[in-house]
């Protein structure tokens, strides 16, 4: 589109523009005739300002910049990011800018070149009742912008980059999320694993503890297709999404996955179980064993042949005796639930 230093073009509100404390991009290319302008800006209803790429023309500056403001509480006050230069003002060619937040990092870049990073927390900036494109207050592009894309939930780049030369196609992400996600509860962990994508350098890891996040990025360009996260809270269910990296940027979320780590309930050795076993006669036997003396008996039971001892020494922890039992003298043997002894 060519802006003439008098137009500008409005999108109305949408919940689309809440990016809250997510991913997101905005990138675009521009031809600038005139270099006192405006980028892009994000407007409230009462005239206030969340968000804005302006000119910086005045004679304390030693080369024009764009600079990169945005606002958490929409009133003007850049409490995010102040004046934060992302890239030096050109007439008469071509330049492709790029602002990406990936986590609590909003990554600033000028023809694919890292040009300033900034912290944040929390949202970078509210939605607005309206986006301009072309104007931040009274002051007006001129010249032509290109691409002009915002990415929703996508993280592009954060590190240098070649800028795409091709027209994008739509508005769907051209890198293929990774599929299959599924979550393996443990021990105070959870294993992930998902299918690979064609041409992934990389995966991200991302999680919550609420069911569609949003998600904070807890492993990041991953080199495999499985992840381990340790260290969680027994009890806790985590939900998990992964995305994929490739030279042209991040992908989308895969499905959900979620996994509610616990103790491993696996009986210790510490602990004891009731071996009943029914003898050929109708009369019973009962033995509070170890988990390995458990063991014993059940694989010398299972895997008997005629080589095997006919017969299996038991030591009753009751009466400190020690029984043995004949193999062709057993019927059936149950074992009975674990008691801490």
């Amino acid at each position: 589109m060519f802006l003439n230093g008098s137009q500008t073009i409005t999108v109305g509100a949408s919940d689309d523009f809440n990016f809250g404390s997510g991913d997101f991009t905005i990138d675009w290319w521009q031809y600038l005739t005139d270099i006192t302008g405006t980028t892009v800006s994000a407007e409230s209803s009462d005239g206030n300002y969340l968000f804005a790429l302006n000119y910086r023309t005045g004679s304390e500056y030693t080369t024009p910049d764009l600079a990169f403001y945005a606002s958490s509480a929409g009133n003007s006050v850049w409490d995010v990011a102040s004046s934060v230069k992302m890239g030096t003002i050109r007439k008469d060619i071509w330049v492709h800018y790029a602002v990406c937040r990936r986590g609590n990092t909003i990554y600033l870049f000028e023809n694919g070149i890292l040009q300033n990073k900034v912290n944040v927390t929390g949202r970078s900036f509210v939605s607005a009742t309206k986006v301009n494109i072309g104007r931040y207050r009274n002051l007006y592009c001129k010249g032509y912008i290109d691409e002009f894309r915002i990415s929703k939930g996508i993280a592009r780049w954060t590190d240098n980059f070649t800028p795409p030369t091709e027209p994008y196609e739509g508005g769907t992400p051209t890198i293929p999320a990774p599929t299959n996600l599924t979550a393996t509860a443990g021990d105070a962990k959870v294993t992930l694993n998902w299918n690979a994508v064609t041409d992934a350098t990389g995966y991200n890891v991302k999680r919550s503890t609420t069911a569609g996040g949003p998600y904070t990025t807890i492993a990041s360009n991953v080199s495999g297709i499985s992840y381990v996260n340790s260290g969680l809270t027994n009890g806790t269910t985590y939900y998990y999404v992964v995305t994929a990296i490739t030279a042209n940027g991040e992908s989308g979320p895969s499905n959900e996955a979620s996994a509610t780590p616990k103790a491993n309930t696996t009986p210790g050795d510490n602990e004891q179980s009731l071996l009943r076993v029914i003898m050929i006669d109708s009369s019973e036997r009962e033995y509070w064993l170890s988990k390995s003396e458990i063991d014993g008996f059940v694989n010398w039971y299972n895997h008997h042949v005629a080589a095997d001892a006919m017969s299996y020494a038991i030591n009753d922890s009751v009466d400190l005796s020690k029984e043995y039992l004949s193999f062709d003298k057993i019927i059936s043997f149950k074992v009975v639930s674990v008691v801490n002894k």
